[in-house]
C-alpha cells in the first residue's frame, strides 16, 4: 500500500512551481521537469541529488506500467501516426477540397467543429476532432488556439455530460458507493443523469462556447489571435512552438496526383467501423446489450486499434492515388509517431505530478482546510466547487478531485437536505473546471495536439472563457445551495451572457476593430 504523508503547505508547491514555470517560460517539459523535481527533492529529505534517480524509479516506470496510462501512451503513437498518415496520403486534403465548397465562412467551419463532437459522444473526442477539422478551419484562417479552445471544450466537459462514456461510468461508480454507505435507495445511473443540468461548468462550458462561436464574441488574448489569423493568415504567433508538427506544402506533394473524396472516406469509415466493432466486442454486446456494450467497453484500446487499422487503410489509398509507394507506408506512419514524440514525454511528467501530490496528501491538506472552517450547508455546493477546482487545477486530473469530493458532498446533501444532485454536479463541475484550466491536464495537453497549437498559448487563450464560465459557476451554486438549484441554474446563464458581452466590448477596446 503506497504511503501518504501529509506535508501540509508543502505538498502546493509541486504543481504550483510547474504552473508557474509553465506560464512564465513557455516551456512545457522544463516546467513540469523542475516542478517534479523541487515536489521529489522535498519528499527525499531535500536531497536535490537523490531526487534525480528517485524521479525515474518512484515516479517515471510505475506510472507507464500503469495498464492505463500504458493505454494512453498507446493511443498517443496510434495517433500520431493516423494523423500524419490522413495529411500525407491526400485524405485531409480531399475533404478540405470537397468541405470548402461547402464551408464558406469561419463562422461555419467552427459550427461544423462543434457539432462533429456529437458524433463521438460516446467517448471524450479531442483527438478525433481536432485531426478531422484542421484542414477546413486552417483554409477558413481559425486561429489553432481557436481550434484547441473548441476542441477541449468539446473533450471533457462534454464528456462528463454524456451518460454513456468512461467519465459517467466511473463518476456513477463513485455515487453507487456513497449511495451504499449512507444506505440511499436511488439508482445511481438515474441520479448522474438527473444532475447532468446542474454540472454548470461543463454544461455552460459547451453553451458558451457555441454562443462565442454564433455571436463572435472572442474575448481576451483569444480575440487577438483571431484578429491575426482573419488579417494576416498567421494561424499561430511567431514565435508559438505547435504541440504537433504535420506542416507540409501540399500543393506540391499532390499536384497531378489522383486524390478523390475516397481517399478520405476509406480511413474515416475503417475508423468508426473498427471503432463502433471493437466497443461492440471488448464492452460484450452479446451479453450486456449495444448500450451496455458503450458503457462496459474498453475505450482506449477501441481508438488506438481504429487509429493504427484506419493509418493503413489511408496509407493504402495514398498509394492507389500515386502519392506514396507501398515501402513508405510504415516509414511515413513511424514519421508521424515521431513529430509527436514530446506528448509522451509531457504526459508522463504530468501523471508524475499527480502521483507526487498524492504521496504528499495535497488532496488531504486541502480537505483539512476545508473541515477547519464551519460553514452552512448551503454553501457547500460552493466550496465543493473551488476546492475541487484547485485541485484539478494543481493535479490536471478531474477523476481524481472526483474520488476526493463525492465523499464528502453526499453525506453533506444526506445529512443536511442540500439537493443531492446539486451537490454531484458540484463535484463534477469542479473537477472538470480545474482540469480545463490546467497546463499539466492530458485532455488540455491533447487539444493542444490536435489542433497544433502551441501549448502555453492554448492554455493562456482558453482561460478567460474558463475563468468566465467557472466564476459564474461559483455564484450558481451558491444561489442553488442557499436558494433554488433551478435559480442558481438561471443566474449562471444570465451572468456568462452578462460577462461574455463584457469582455468581449473590452478586448475590442484593447485590441482594436
Amino acid at each position: 500500500m503506497e504511503t501518504v504523508v501529509n506535508y501540509g503547505i508543502l505538498s502546493i508547491l509541486p504543481p504550483l512551481i510547474a504552473i508557474s514555470l509553465a506560464l512564465i517560460t513557455k516551456q512545457t517539459v522544463f516546467s513540469l521537469i523542475v516542478g517534479l523535481w523541487a515536489g521529489v527533492t522535498i519528499i527525499n529529505g531535500w536531497n536535490p541529488i537523490l531526487a534525480l534517480p528517485k524521479m525515474i524509479s518512484d515516479f517515471f516506470i510505475p506510472l507507464i506500467a500503469n495498464e492505463s496510462n500504458a493505454g494512453m501512451l498507446v493511443l498517443i503513437t496510434a495517433c500520431g501516426g493516423f494523423v500524419y498518415m490522413i495529411k500525407v496520403s491526400g485524405a485531409s486534403r480531399a475533404f478540405g477540397d470537397i468541405a470548402s465548397k461547402r464551408v464558406k465562412t469561419r463562422t461555419q467551419a467552427q459550427l461544423v467543429t462543434y457539432f462533429s463532437a456529437f458524433a463521438f459522444i460516446y467517448t471524450e473526442p479531442t483527438l478525433t476532432l481536432g485531426s478531422l477539422m484542421r484542414p477546413i478551419t486552417e483554409r477558413l484562417k481559425v486561429s489553432r488556439v481557436k481550434l484547441a479552445y473548441i476542441c477541449d471544450v468539446m473533450g471533457c466537459p462534454f464528456a462528463t455530460l454524456s451518460p454513456i462514456t468512461s467519465y459517467s461510468t466511473y463518476a456513477t461508480s463513485l455515487i453507487a458507493a456513497q449511495f451504499a454507505a449512507l444506505a440511499i435507495s436511488g439508482n445511481p445511473w438515474v441520479t448522474f443523469v438527473k444532475a447532468i443540468p446542474y454540472n454548470f461548468y461543463a454544461l455552460f462550458g459547451m453553451l458558451a462556447l457555441l454562443f462565442v462561436i454564433i455571436a463572435k464574441l472572442d474575448i481576451g488574448p483569444m480575440y487577438y489571435a483571431e484578429k491575426r489569423a482573419v488579417e494576416t493568415g498567421a494561424l499561430i504567433g511567431e514565435n508559438d512552438v505547435p504541440m504537433s508538427k504535420y506542416d507540409m506544402d501540399e500543393d506540391a506533394m499532390f499536384q497531378g496526383k489522383n486524390i478523390t473524396i475516397l481517399n478520405f472516406l476509406a480511413p474515416i469509415i475503417t475508423l468508426f467501423v473498427v471503432l463502433l466493432a471493437m466497443i461492440m466486442w471488448t464492452g460484450d454486446a452479446k451479453t450486456n446489450g449495444i448500450g451496455g456494450a458503450f458503457m462496459n467497453s474498453s475505450i482506449t484500446l477501441c481508438i488506438s486499434l481504429s487509429f493504427l487499422v484506419s493509418a493503413a487503410v489511408a496509407g493504402l489509398m495514398g498509394v492507389k492515388s500515386g502519392v506514396l509507394k507501398l515501402g513508405d507506408v510504415v516509414p511515413e506512419f513511424c514519421k508521424g509517431v515521431s513529430l509527436n514524440s514530446d506528448i509522451p514525454l509531457i504526459l508522463i511528467l504530468a501523471w508524475s505530478i499527480g502521483s507526487l501530490t498524492g504521496k504528499m496528501d495535497l488532496k488531504g491538506y486541502l480537505i483539512g482546510l476545508l473541515e477547519t472552517y464551519n460553514v452552512a450547508p448551503g454553501i457547500m455546493p460552493m466550496l465543493i466547487f473551488i476546492v475541487g477546482a484547485f485541485v484539478g487545477f494543481s493535479t490536471g486530473s478531474s477523476w481524481g478531485v472526483w474520488a476526493i469530493t463525492m465523499p464528502i458532498a453526499l453525506p453533506i446533501a444526506h445529512s443536511f437536505g442540500v439537493p443531492i444532485e446539486l451537490m454531484i454536479g458540484a463535484c463534477l463541475s469542479g473537477g472538470v473546471f480545474g482540469d480545463h484550466c490546467s497546463p499539466i491536464s492530458d485532455t488540455t495537453i491533447l487539444a493542444s495536439t490536435a489542433a497544433g497549437a502551441d501549448h502555453i498559448q492554448h492554455v493562456r487563450t482558453q482561460l478567460p472563457y474558463s475563468l468566465a464560465v467557472g466564476g459564474c459557476s461559483a455564484v450558481g451554486f451558491l444561489v442553488g445551495g442557499m436558494i433554488s438549484p433551478v435559480l442558481g441554474l438561471a443566474v449562471t446563464a444570465l451572468g456568462i451572457g452578462a460577462v461574455f458581452f463584457g469582455l468581449h466590448q473590452y478586448a475590442v477596446k484593447r485590441y482594436g476593430n
